[in-house]
């Protein structure tokens, strides 16, 4: 009995009948215009679609010129634009064009814009008039270089906008007054201060002249509308309102580059009675105890410290539930820290040329470690555990946890098992272990070996898993009987909770296959182990 067969053409090309919405949609997803115009030659079915789609991204470069652009926008035919894209990497003989794109986007209610300016060709730049009067923009985000400046000469209505993000040299105090009148319901605000003065210390030497450091003005720190605020000024200027500071509405505030002081901090926190989520990037100045015990709502604190920067020496914040401490020199106490129930910890490369130095380290690990103990869920660096893993192998005792998910973020080598072997034993309610992390800087490995001789050990056995887990001194050459005898010493911690753990692998490293290794390792009935295996992370 004969069948009938669809045609191969109609039984494969299923995504042609879609509606012209669902393909719309699907070229949205991060394609650049460019390549989504290429679909208009599959067939006639296409030669169209992409003249309504809901979003524009458009890159202007020394491949697309200015003339192919214009010829998009012409060909381009919907009626409402969602969002609209523009980067400009390219010299460009007429400026013109750029109004003339910017208008374009605005006299198509456009609901998001992103003008991406950055290059030095057009630090002169100034956006027309037009461009501050929309009542369908919501989201705005401008980009421009070192020396680009936004100069409203006119009265700023962007009466819908809700998100605010400005990359640029600084904002006058005229032109952020216009701004910031002109947005009545902004409720994300994002200011980068990116001038040269960055580079060359508190006095920066711009234009052939000297200028003092950039002001936030006392009007800037009254605003009930922000919920998140981000702010990043050049050259670590100092953050002192002289002002009563007035952000009722805030509930994310991240400060980058920012000098601040234990009296700027309160007044800070003073005034955002319903903060939530605090983050601190690099900050430095003269402050000295980061107190949060007057913010109750306060949940989630971030604090980035590098060696430069001193920042906080101790933190009160027994509110957050949320740690997350990058503290380069291990040089910050936590005083109080008792409801955190999640917190990733890590270190930078610091030096340990000395007894001392690397005696200090492992106190303000351990301390920290003790502070954490009753945390649910852990998240560990590679230069942490390696100062624990110092600790362990003098014979210092570890602080028991509560921890119920531990992430060692981490690859790993010989230097990194003692501190996961101490740390498996002391966490007897663990049920979720990942271990696994992306390369980054940490400690010169010949300060521990050089340390640990000091201290009468023998490099060539301390570092040995009591428990017979081997690696080599690095992550790479890998071989299936390392990992197998790591995720073996992982498996002999005292918890009868662990139920599931994870293993990244990373494929650069490895000389041999995952499948090979699955046949080695034991058959545990209570613990489900999945191994990820990629090229990089």
């Amino acid at each position: 009995m004969s069948q009938t067969k669809m045609p191969i053409e109609e039984d494969l090309d299923l995504i042609s009948k879609l509606p012209d919405e669902i393909l719309q949609h699907i070229l949205c997803f991060n394609i650049p215009t460019k390549l989504a115009i290429t679909t208009s030659i599959l067939s006639r079915r296409w030669r169209h679609v992409w003249c309504e789609l809901p979003s524009l991204s458009l890159d202007v470069d020394t491949l697309t010129k200015a003339d192919s652009v214009n010829e998009t926008l012409t060909r381009y035919t919907a009626p409402k634009t969602k969002s609209f894209h523009l980067t400009i990497d390219y010299e460009m003989k007429n400026m013109s064009y750029i109004d003339t794109w910017i208008k374009f986007a605005m006299s198509h209610n456009v609901e998001n814009l992103s003008l991406d300016f950055s290059s030095h060709y057009y630090s002169e730049y100034k956006f027309p008039d037009f461009f501050y009067s929309s009542s369908s923009l919501k989201q705005l985000d401008i980009t421009l270089n070192s020396y680009g400046k936004i100069v409203p000469e006119c009265t700023v209505s962007w009466t819908s906008l809700q998100k605010l993000s400005l990359t640029c040299d600084s904002l006058s105090d005229e032109s952020m007054a216009k701004i910031l009148a002109g947005c009545p319901i902004l409720e994300n605000l994002s200011l980068n201060f990116i001038s040269q003065d960055r580079y060359y210390g508190y006095y920066g030497r711009h234009n052939d002249h000297y200028y003092d450091q950039y002001k936030l003005p006392d009007f800037f720190y009254t605003n009930s509308s922000v919920k998140e605020l981000d702010i990043t000024l050049s050259c670590y200027h100092t953050v002192v309102p002289e002002c009563t500071v007035s952000w009722t509405s805030l509930h994310k505030l991240s400060l980058r580059f920012c000098n601040l002081s234990d009296e700027s901090m309160a007044k800070i926190l003073s005034g955002c009675p319903v903060l939530e989520n605090l983050n601190l990037y690099h900050c430095g100045g003269t402050l000295n105890v980061l107190d949060l015990t007057e913010s109750p709502r306060l949940r989630t604190l971030e604090v980035i410290l590098n060696i430069t920067v001193p920042g906080p020496r101790q933190i009160v914040a027994p509110h957050i539930h949320y740690l997350k401490l990058y503290d380069a020199q291990l040089s910050c106490t936590l005083v109080d820290v008792s409801s955190v129930t999640e917190a990733w910890m890590e270190t930078s490369c610091v030096s340990m040329n000395s007894d001392s130095k690397a005696n200090f380290l492992q106190v303000m690990v351990l301390k920290m470690l003790d502070k954490l103990k009753n945390a649910e869920k852990l998240k560990l660096g590679r230069n942490f555990i390696q100062i624990l893993s110092l600790a362990e192998i003098r014979g210092v005792p570890l602080p028991m946890l509560k921890v119920k998910a531990l992430t060692l973020d981490t690859k790993i080598c010989q230097y990194v098992i003692p501190g996961i072997e101490r740390l498996l034993k002391n966490s007897p309610e663990l049920e979720k272990l990942t271990v696994g992390g992306k390369p980054r800087s940490r400690v010169h490995v010949e300060f521990l070996d050089k340390y640990l001789e000091l201290q009468g050990f023998n490099v060539n056995k301390c570092w040995r898993s009591k428990k017979g887990a081997t690696w080599g001194e690095h992550c790479v050459d890998v071989e299936s009987e390392h990992v197998a005898s790591v995720v073996e010493l992982m498996l002999r911690n005292p918890t009868e909770k662990l139920d599931k753990m994870v293993v990244l692998l990373n494929e650069r490293y490895l000389k041999f296959k995952i499948e090979d290794l699955t046949a080695t390792l034991c058959h545990n009935n209570n613990v489900t182990i999945v191994l990820f295996s990629t090229e990089d992370w």
